[in-house]
């Protein structure tokens, strides 16, 4: 296990403690984001939204210490508590009963074998929410052209189309997608060892 990864799961026990804030600060500022994004996938409404975000954080601070990270991955362990939320809030919502059909039958957080269809949706949003935090860093780390050729390069242009539009040449326009591309993925590996620590 690494020092990132056995720091990780440090912070998930140190939050545990009630009384230590500032793992338990640390440990929201780590997920409080995801989990809006998710709660925003799922649709739940805006003006709700806060409210369900802060009913997980209880949840969270009742059900950490069970967490057993032999069973599930973390974000799959994290994924049930958001569901079972915003399952609870769409019960609530009588107007909303077509989407309990959608999301399934409410699952306790200890079954975990077989994924539903909003289990597989939700680890497809944690992967698109892992790269777009690694997009984050990697934006604050290249400027200018690198960065203009590596997203000119995501919409589809080739790499002479790219350099023409940017006066460069076709041999650095695919440097700079290399140098930016490499350090995208090393962003995405450092974040899963933030976000999630290993069985």
């Amino acid at each position: 296990m690494t020092e990132q990864n056995q720091t990780s799961y440090t912070l998930l026990q140190r939050a545990c403690d009630l009384h230590d804030e500032e793992a338990w600060e640390e440990f929201t500022n780590h997920y409080l984001r995801f989990i809006y994004y998710i709660l925003n996938q799922m649709e739940v409404g805006a003006a709700d939204i806060e409210d369900v975000a802060q009913q997980i954080l209880i949840m969270l601070t009742r059900d950490l210490a069970d967490y057993d990270r032999s069973r599930a991955l973390f974000r799959t362990w994290l994924s049930a508590v958001i569901r079972n939320a915003a399952l609870v809030y769409f019960r609530k919502k009588k107007s909303q009963q077509s989407r309990i059909r959608i999301f399934g039958e409410e699952c306790k957080i200890e079954t975990m074998d077989r994924p539903s269809e909003i289990d597989q949706r939700i680890e497809a949003e944690w992967e698109e929410y892992v790269a777009e935090l690694a997009m984050e860093r990697v934006r604050g780390i290249f400027k200018g052209q690198a960065m203009t050729v590596f997203e000119m390069g995501m919409e589809g242009l080739s790499a002479a189309e790219v350099a023409e539009k940017t006066g460069l040449s076709v041999s650095s326009v695919y440097t700079l997608r290399k140098r930016v591309k490499k350090r995208l993925y090393l962003e995405i590996r450092a974040l899963v060892a933030e976000l999630e620590p290993p069985e």
